[in-house]
């Protein structure tokens, strides 16, 4: 009898838990795939608060982890992903995208008309941007003299005291760029270039980080870097011994978008949520927190008026105009993997 009572009192617990769960579970919800620290959590309690929709966030740390995954798993698993542009023509390209219904993303008027037509989506079919980033330099003006280009880097008496971001086509683009040369041609004789300017580099780095390359500059461990815009305002938070330059050959403009995926199973909810993040007030929370390129028009209202003429925090049209882009290069890709796995090794 104790047993059946006890096995009785067991089920009714489990089907109560069963039962709050169904409760509380919120009936909407969106799944969201992105960078790690990314996106705060406070607008997405906030974007529940309001909605009733929950936003499960899951995460990866390089463009590859996020194609890995999502190809891993049935359609529908994933509904939103913020990903880098050249994966907008990849995931394209196999189907895996939704035409954005920019009808239900009013705030979309928000965005700078420089930031929207880039060439991976000229005409925003499926995707609208979040934040953008790029490679500039940085040095520490109470250790060495000023900097202005990426050949600065490959001087011998920096030996031992750079740390660059571990980021094999970021890296490779900005030795193109030092050249004058198209990121996005790879040609025998760039290719050569590359494998120059990254020999002629790789007695400068104290450390390949792309975790947290601003420690190293803000406690003085080093003292040069090539590192994303974001990452050196961070840095100046706690040194205001870093300067960050905008490197005077140009850059590789690197943005992160918004993009549906078909067959979405919170579908309905993924314009609402990306009409959300961009409304002023929002963006510019998310832009407080993580320092990126504002593509965001109207958030400057809620921004010191000094960020929008610091080029680690804007850009202004003319340089958004010469910034070069990495698109999809496919199989070519192994090429440069190569290039980099000799250069890390060396």
């Amino acid at each position: 009898m104790k047993k059946i009572i006890i096995t009785s009192l067991s089920i009714i617990c489990i089907v109560t838990i069963i039962i709050i769960y169904q409760v509380r579970k919120p009936k909407n919800q969106l799944n969201l795939i992105i960078w790690s620290s990314y996106m705060p959590q406070s607008v997405l309690d906030d974007y529940e608060k309001k909605t009733g929709t929950h936003v499960n966030v899951n995460t990866f740390s390089s463009p590859d982890e996020m194609i890995a995954k999502v190809r891993a798993v049935s359609p529908g698993t994933y509904d939103l992903v913020v990903a880098p542009g050249n994966d907008v023509e990849i995931l394209e390209k196999v189907g895996l995208l939704d035409k954005l219904d920019k009808s239900k993303i009013p705030n979309s008027k928000n965005y700078s008309k420089d930031w929207l037509g880039l060439s991976y989506d000229k005409n925003n079919t499926y995707s609208l941007p979040y934040l953008g980033s790029y490679l500039a330099l940085a040095y520490n003006k109470k250790k060495v003299s000023p900097i202005s280009n990426f050949s600065d880097l490959l001087n011998p008496k920096f030996k031992n005291s750079a740390v660059v971001v571990s980021d094999a086509r970021a890296v490779i683009d900005s030795s193109f760029i030092n050249s004058d040369l198209d990121v996005n041609q790879l040609t025998n004789e760039n290719l050569r270039n590359a494998t120059n300017f990254l020999t002629a580099l790789r007695p400068n780095i104290k450390a390949l980080d792309s975790d947290s390359p601003h420690t190293l500059l803000a406690n003085g461990e080093a003292s040069v870097g090539l590192v994303y815009n974001a990452e050196i305002t961070m840095a100046k938070m706690t040194n205001n011994n870093i300067v960050g330059v905008y490197p005077s050959s140009g850059i590789d403009l690197q943005v992160d978008n918004f993009m549906k995926f078909k067959n979405a199973k919170g579908g309905k909810n993924v314009e609402k949520f990306i009409n959300y993040v961009e409304s002023a007030k929002v963006f510019s929370s998310i832009v407080k927190e993580y320092p990126y390129l504002n593509p965001n028009e109207a958030a400057w209202i809620y921004l010191p008026k000094s960020w929008k003429t610091d080029p680690m925090r804007n850009l202004t049209a003319q340089q958004l105009q010469k910034a070069q882009m990495a698109l999809d290069i496919g199989s070519k890709t192994r090429v440069l993997d190569k290039i980099w796995n000799n250069f890390v090794n060396q």
